[in-house]
Parts: structure tokens; sequence; C-alpha cells
């Protein structure tokens, strides 16, 4: 089978295109929708050979004897699995199994900032799914044969678990970087000074104001962010500064900035 051609694409084609096409062919073909399901099958694999860089490598150069058994299965990269078929009068069939499922497991920032393992209910019972500190938005895990039983005369399919962060009342996140906001009135932003600032953890961060910091300016805090979950970088804490009036003045600075005001009105 030609997974080019499955999914109607060049052998040139970026990961991106072979996505798309995989997602439009898969809801035209899927099964719940009247599709083809041997049709749909074919899709699942095409797609999940050629989104894997090494798997792609290895079907895009096959070795001849399919991965170093000169007797493997009959997939690509085993040119003698025809003849041995022949021989011996059959021909190896893929193993049928039941659809796999999808399912969306929503967590907490803080979870996503320090990890956290998360019990689910498949159906069959209760497993546990660890994600490791700074886990991205979107993140898919593999649960092997965990899918829904439809057919019980067949082993099950696997299940998908997506992971989904929650949206946080105080802080953001932009990829590795945490994201906060903090409030000085125009006084402290002209002159500058020194604030404490909660920070995801629980901690409270010092962070200095510059003076003459302008509305809307970004204050950054090095290493303070999420732990990228495959390299271990630590992004910053990434903090935006809204400029507000002062709540309340005495008599005696109202009359100190209008004589600031007078002393600028002279200079210029």
């Amino acid at each position: 089978m030609d997974h080019y051609q499955t999914l109607g694409v060049g052998k040139n084609a970026d990961v991106k295109e072979i996505k798309t096409a995989y997602r439009k062919l898969a809801s035209k073909h899927h099964p719940d929708k009247g599709g083809d399901e041997q049709k749909f099958k074919k899709l699942q694999q095409a797609y999940e050979t050629l989104s894997d860089p090494q798997k792609r490598a290895e079907y895009d150069n096959p070795s001849p004897f399919g991965g170093g058994n000169p007797f493997g299965g009959s997939g690509p990269g085993n040119p003698f699995a025809d003849i041995f078929g022949d021989i011996f009068g059959h021909r190896q069939q893929r193993r049928q199994q039941n659809f796999d499922a999808q399912t969306d497991l929503g967590i907490t920032l803080e979870d996503a900032y320090f990890g956290t393992t998360q019990r689910i209910d498949v159906g069959s019972g209760l497993i546990d799914i660890t994600i490791p500190p700074g886990v991205p938005d979107g993140t898919r895990y593999t649960v092997h044969g965990k899918g829904p039983q439809q057919d019980p005369n067949l082993p099950p399919g696997d299940l998908f678990v997506r992971v989904r962060i929650r949206p946080h009342h105080e802080f953001g996140r932009d990829g590795n970087n945490l994201i906060g906001l903090v409030e000085v009135d125009y006084i402290n932003a002209m002159v500058g000074t020194t604030i404490e600032i909660n920070h995801i953890s629980g901690r409270k961060l010092s962070v200095t104001v510059p003076a003459n910091t302008q509305p809307d300016a970004r204050l950054r805090l090095r290493g303070e962010g999420f732990t990228d979950a495959r390299s271990s970088i630590v992004g910053d804490f990434i903090i935006g500064v809204k400029v507000a009036p002062p709540h309340k003045l005495q008599e005696e600075h109202i009359k100190l900035l209008q004589r600031i005001k007078q002393e600028r009105r002279r200079n210029n």
C-alpha cells in the first residue's frame, strides 16, 4: 500500500499537508458517518506512518529484511513478503480491532506548571495519566487497548487522551513563558519602584519597575516560566504593566505635582 497515494499527497509533502489531507479524508470515510471501514483503517495507517519522522524515514528507505527479520511481516520494507505468502499459500492479514477513541482531559495551569497525575475512567476501569511539568495544551497521550469495546468479539482499540489547559483567572501562558499583570500608579511609574507580585507557584517575587515606565510596558523575570517538557529549558515570567491614577492623593502631594507641572511649563 502506498501511503502517499492513500492520502493523496506527494512524497515531498510536509507534516501540515499530510495532516490536512488526513483530516479531510478521515471525515469523509469515518465509519460512524457511513464511510468504508477498511478505507478508514488504511488512512489511519498511512497517517500514523507519514506523520512520524522516524517511521516516515523507515518507510521511505525500507530495510531489505523488514527491520532485520527476513521473515518479517507483509508491510512496506519487506520485498519477500509476497514470495513467502505465495509459497505458504496465505497472506498475513492485518488484525481487526474496535475503533480508537479520543477524550479530553482538563487540567489547571498550576497542573501544567508542576506536573500532575490524573485518574480517568475508561469504562472498563480507572487508569492514571502522568503529565510532566510544562506540558503544552493539546498534547495527546496514547493508552493502548483502552478504547471502547463496541464489538466484544474484536480486540479493543486505543484511547487517545488530549490535554486541555483551563483558562486561569490571574495568569496566562505563551509557549514556555508565564504571563502576568501588575498595576502601578502614575507616580511610581514615573519615579520607579519595587513591588511584590504573585507567582503561579504560590511564591511572592520581587520585581523592579524602572523609572519612566510607560503604560503596557513588559517586565521580564528570567527563568520563572514553564519548564519545557522535552528540552528542560525554562521560560520567563513576562509581566505586563498597567499604569493607573493614584487611588488617593493628599493635598500636599497635589501641590507638589502642581509645582512640577509649573516647572515643566517654564522649562518648555
